[in-house]
């Protein structure tokens, strides 16, 4: 009788006593010796799970079958054949079966040519089956424990600003201000668009490649950045750090979705066409959501407005709306606020200096010191690629294109080091100190041009129920 021998290890498996592929097949062809019977051709499958029928040998061993090449399938154990129940009785009953090929297994001590071998058959594959569910719900276990305990997740591709050390994210500095800056970019309404343009822009600094839409979406929607662990929609505490406040987070998740139904209402709201003069600009400094305006008309025929927060009411059914529960923000006069902001306006040519240094060393700190860092990474690592070459270790094609990756690496960095400390904003800082020397008289000028000079000094407004802190447009 020909006999054709089929042998298979998953990676788990090869190490394990007993079923390493050169034993299965000395055992194998011995069984093949003492019975008689000759070998046609050993199939083999190094690597390859149970699970499925999509492996190299096996496919050749069905084709081989169907041609007729030999009398019977020899294997160690049913489960070298498969781990599937529904795979095992299709390889036995619809392909060896129909072909007139036996099937044997050496360990279980059966064949399909007996009827006790076929109902052993079914039995044995529910048991495969059964363990191939038990080793799926173990490596599900072992995630979950992961996620619940805090440790890192992502092993082939770590979040950007982050690095894998003994199972744990930790905080790469350089890329980490990359985050942040995205996040606080979305936060004050720069569009995911113009974010991936800007970061392009600067020579995708902290990548090697450009910057997409997708990924800059993704970093804002990742929960990891705040601290956490998400698996199978489940969320754990994390052991890493976060890189930016579950504040903010929360902030963006409900302006990613705000943005998606209401973008053009929200984010475009048409300034210089707007009745008053701050709507639009004012949010919330408790929930971030815009605040809406209301008219009161009093029995004198007076009217009164104010604005107040959609989110400090639960009855509320405003489309700009955050939450449902109070907020706290009570309620705030449309002059009041107004004669804040002109006030504040007034004074911007006494406080010019600390106005942009303030917003300059709040932006900006953290990233230049994170920028230089890097670039001393880069010149060593260009420091190295020089001495390997004096050592002979690198040619000297491989040298050039290491060296010019890493200057091109440096040159972009430079770039955007230069763009935070000199003068990054010239232009757009010489236009907001000429507005501000225009807007001296502004308490003296009509409402019309007191909006077009709020517009140009003033890009968002947080109004709590006991300060305003107002964003320069710079």
């Amino acid at each position: 009788m020909k006999v054709a021998i089929y042998t298979r290890v998953s990676t788990i498996e090869q190490a394990e006593e007993g079923y390493s592929i050169s034993e299965q097949q000395d055992k194998l062809k011995k069984y093949c010796d003492i019975k008689d019977w000759k070998v046609a051709r050993v199939y083999t499958d190094p690597g390859f799970s149970g699970s499925n029928t999509n492996r190299p040998s096996l496919q050749q061993l069905i084709s081989d079958c169907k041609n007729n090449m030999f009398d019977a399938v020899l294997v160690y154990k049913l489960d070298r054949l498969s781990r599937s129940q529904k795979d095992t009785l299709y390889l036995i009953e619809d392909v060896f079966n129909k072909n007139g090929v036996g099937f044997i297994s050496l360990s279980e001590n059966f064949d399909t040519s007996t009827a006790f071998g076929k109902a052993m058959i079914g039995i044995l594959s529910v048991f495969a089956q059964l363990e191939r569910e038990q080793i799926t719900e173990r490596m599900t276990l072992g995630r979950v424990g992961r996620a619940k305990a805090g440790k890192a997740m992502s092993w082939a591709n770590c979040p950007f600003g982050y690095i894998i050390q003994k199972e744990i994210y930790e905080i790469d500095p350089f890329r980490a201000e990359i985050v942040k800056r995205i996040y606080r970019d979305y936060l004050s309404g720069v569009s995911i668009t113009k974010i991936t343009q800007k970061l392009n822009e600067e020579g995708h600094v902290g990548k090697n490649v450009n910057w997409s839409y997708r990924t800059v979406r993704q970093i804002l929607g990742n929960i990891v950045y705040a601290g956490y662990i998400k698996y199978k929609n489940e969320i754990y505490p994390g052991l890493h750090k976060p890189i930016v406040s579950l504040s903010d987070y929360k902030k963006v998740q409900v302006e990613l979705e705000k943005r998606r139904i209401t973008q053009a209402q929200l984010f475009n709201p048409r300034p210089f066409r707007a009745k008053y003069m701050l709507s639009g600009l004012m949010r919330c400094g408790y929930c971030n959501s815009v605040l809406q305006i209301y008219t009161t008309q009093l029995k004198s025929g007076v009217q009164l407005h104010n604005y107040k927060c959609p989110s400090s009411s639960p009855k509320s059914s405003s489309r700009y709306k955050r939450h449902d529960f109070d907020c706290g923000f009570t309620r705030v006069r449309k002059n009041d606020v107004e004669s804040v902001v002109i006030s504040e306006i007034k004074k911007l040519p006494l406080n010019m200096d600390k106005v942009i240094n303030n917003k300059e060393n709040k932006d900006n700190a953290k990233e230049i010191k994170a920028i230089k860092v890097e670039l001393q990474q880069v010149e060593k690592k260009q420091d190295k690629i020089v001495d390997l070459y004096l050592l002979d270790n690198i040619n000297v094609d491989e040298l050039n294109k290491k060296n010019d990756e890493l200057s091109k690496q440096k040159e972009n960095l430079q770039k955007r080091l230069n763009s935070l400390t000199d003068n990054k904003k010239k232009e757009k800082i010489e236009d907001f100190i000429k507005n501000a020397k225009e807007a001296k008289n502004i308490d003296k000028l009509d409402y019309e041009k007191q909006k077009v000079i709020v517009r140009n000094l003033i890009s968002g407004i947080k109004v709590f129920n006991d300060k305003v802190e107002i964003n320069w447009n710079i």
